[in-house]
């Protein structure tokens, strides 16, 4: 049997619970109740559960608080924590606190069921690992920089960069679309969004979250999330480090071919090196030098692509000046040569 530990400071919340749970059927128990976090580490020290569901707000030790002790302690204990729609800075510490899932208030009964048998499932399968995420900074800046194209473009990339086990696990579909949608939330405080005018964006993310069954549907969602996170910075004026560095990528993508240095697009926008390296990094998730070869790829990737010409001349024309770097440089970002990416292009 499944054993279940309720944290919740209200009596009748914590009975609904119970009542929902021993009447769905699944093979599981109700071991013991908590009024409260530093209650619920009593509780479970004597019971020791399999899953807890727990508030996330209670006085004292709340369920945030309580859920890092819990995985410190108990590591393959699962939680999942519930609380009310627009927290959004609660949803962030949750998936940090390493919560299971977490269930918007008032919990609806069909999914309190599916995400304690999804976790009955996986507990089967030996598989409470937690989805990897691949590498969110490409996908950061382009919420910052409001490339829709790109934007989308990314959103696929990440979908395959989880692998199999998203593909053929839907649980770990909503784990992907959650995270996801907190890396955008995040993004956008981190321009100057207030938390608050973020409610909207989370209600109607989380809604549409059981349609999501899918490669397609959380592609179609994820897409959705970033459109509007796209939609909520245009109504902002551009920040003057936003300016900046939206003036000094325009000067790249006319110049990269050329030997550019840091010092040179510093003085293009009137800054010193320092702070514009600073604030390069800041708004593209990457450094000045890292971004400079990143373009350069990409003209050389198009030119391999769409043009006859030689190798070295392809190096040349897209700012390396050696051919053996170049050819380093390519292999070490796309995994193949140059000639190779070639004839893959040609098939």
């Amino acid at each position: 049997m499944f054993k279940v530990l309720l944290v919740d400071d209200e009596e009748l919340e914590r009975k609904v619970l119970g009542f929902t749970l021993l009447n769905s059927g699944l093979p599981l128990e109700i071991v013991g109740e908590a009024t409260n976090g530093r209650e619920c580490l009593e509780v479970m020290s004597r019971v020791r559960p399999d899953l807890i569901i727990m508030d996330i707000k209670m006085p004292g030790i709340d369920g945030i608080e309580a859920t890092k002790k819990v995985k410190e302690l108990y590591p393959a204990t699962q939680v999942i924590i519930l609380t009310a729609y627009g927290k959004f800075t609660y949803s962030q510490q949750a998936i940090k606190a390493q919560a299971a899932d977490y269930l918007l208030k008032p919990v609806q009964p069909r999914e309190l069921i599916q995400a304690v048998q999804q976790l009955l499932e996986r507990k089967e399968r030996n598989t409470f690992h937690p989805l990897s995420m691949p590498d969110l900074s490409d996908y950061v800046a382009q919420i910052r920089f409001g490339n829709l194209m790109e934007g989308k473009r990314e959103v696929r990339r990440l979908l395959q960069a989880t692998g199999s086990l998203a593909q053929s696990r839907p649980e770990f579909l909503h784990s992907f679309a959650w995270r996801l949608l907190v890396i955008s939330e995040q993004t956008l405080v981190a321009e100057g969004v207030e938390p608050g005018e973020l409610a909207r964006l989370e209600q109607e993310s989380v809604e549409s979250l059981p349609a999501v069954t899918d490669l397609i549907t959380v592609q179609e969602w994820c897409e959705a999330v970033f459109v509007q996170c796209l939609d909520i910075l245009s109504k902002r004026h551009p920040s003057h480090d936003q300016a900046i560095v939206h003036k000094a990528i325009e000067f790249i993508a006319h110049n990269f071919a050329l030997e550019l240095s840091l010092n040179q697009v510093a003085a293009q926008v009137h800054l010193s090196p320092a702070y514009f390296s600073r604030i390069f990094r800041k708004m593209t998730g990457v450094s000045f030098s890292e971004y400079l070869v990143q373009e350069r790829i990409k003209a050389a990737k198009s030119l391999l692509w769409l043009s006859e010409e030689t190798i070295e001349k392809i190096a040349a024309r897209s700012g390396f000046s050696c051919n053996s770097y170049f050819a380093s440089v390519f292999k070490k970002h796309e995994g193949i040569t140059p000639s190779e990416y070639r004839l893959q292009t040609r098939v």
